[in-house]
């Protein structure tokens, strides 16, 4: 199934699924990582109730958009969940480019954009960093 072919409320939910079995995958939800998502969730318009209902049943299925832009919204999603702890486990990194290429990036892609994570972690990313990277891939 696409995730075009889904209802508003089920791509709020498939998104904020990825987020967290993204957050899980070091086998610690982070309260910065749990912030971050339910900001996420409550800027879609979600309760707090509804995003905590996901968090008790994470689906690891991902549903692919097709238009680019909401296919680049996602990892950028999960690009700001792995830097929010402070810390990119390599479980992270794995599920990242798990996410990355089911998205349709180039491994190369999200390789060069984990590093520029882990060189800004624990300060603020500056504001092209991620926009170069996906340039030169995406020209």
């Amino acid at each position: 199934m696409n995730l075009d072919e889904l209802g508003e409320d089920a791509k709020k939910q498939n998104i904020l699924s990825i987020m967290l079995y993204m957050s899980k995958v070091d086998n610690v939800i982070h309260d910065n990582e749990m912030m971050y998502i339910l900001q996420l969730g409550l800027s879609m318009g979600m309760s707090d109730e509804a995003i905590r209902q996901i968090a008790k049943d994470i689906k690891p299925n991902l549903f692919i958009p097709s238009s680019e832009i909401d296919r680049m919204t996602i990892l950028y999603y999960l690009i700001f969940l792995i830097k929010v702890d402070g810390e990119v486990t390599e479980e992270e990194k794995e599920m990242l480019h798990h996410f990355g290429l089911k998205l349709g990036f180039n491994h190369l892609l999200v390789a060069n954009i984990i590093r520029v994570v882990q060189a800004n972690l624990g300060k603020k990313m500056p504001p092209n960093a991620l926009i170069e990277e996906v340039r030169k891939y995406h020209n």
